[in-house]
């Protein structure tokens, strides 16, 4: 398995955080950077609501990219009483939704199918407010020059 690199620009304490930089540490083969270079980053590392418990984590090239990484971080994230859940731009088609239950069939994770829709506007949307975002596309999460992508060190 390649090694990802994981984008995390945040000044704020965030105890989300923690557990994913933890789980890099032991995996030893993925590396952390602080510095935006979209050319180099392969997962990003949003921080968003200070108070959720709810970690969004992407399942194409998030999870698919090393499935062994990110059911040991999903479990991390478990013991610790965070709640990961899938947030896709997939389709809620019975097709898109047996793949994901496929690589993820003993984990019971909720999966969010947003069907292209912007992620953080449709979990807000859906009551849900996001304390982490993990994705290798996060204009898929939010809009360019939003607070949010600033805040995380992502300036377009």
């Amino acid at each position: 398995m390649a090694d990802l690199i994981f984008y995390y620009h945040n000044k704020l304490p965030c105890a989300a955080f923690k557990v994913l930089e933890t789980a890099i540490k032991e995996h030893g083969e993925h590396e952390l950077i602080s510095t935006f270079d979209e050319f180099r980053i392969d997962q990003y590392v949003l921080a968003d609501s200070p108070t959720s418990r709810i970690i969004a984590i992407d399942f194409d090239n998030t999870i698919t990219a090393d499935v062994d990484f990110y059911l040991g971080l999903i479990e991390a994230y478990r013991t610790r009483d965070w709640e990961p859940v899938i947030c896709t731009l997939r389709a809620d088609e019975d097709e898109n939704l047996l793949e994901i239950h496929d690589k993820l069939h003993h984990v019971g994770i909720r999966v969010y199918t947003t069907d292209g829709k912007k992620k953080r506007a449709f979990m807000l949307h859906q009551g849900i407010s996001v304390g982490l975002w993990i994705d290798d596309y996060f204009p898929g999460i939010i809009q360019f020059g939003t607070s949010l992508l600033l805040r995380n060190g992502i300036e377009y």
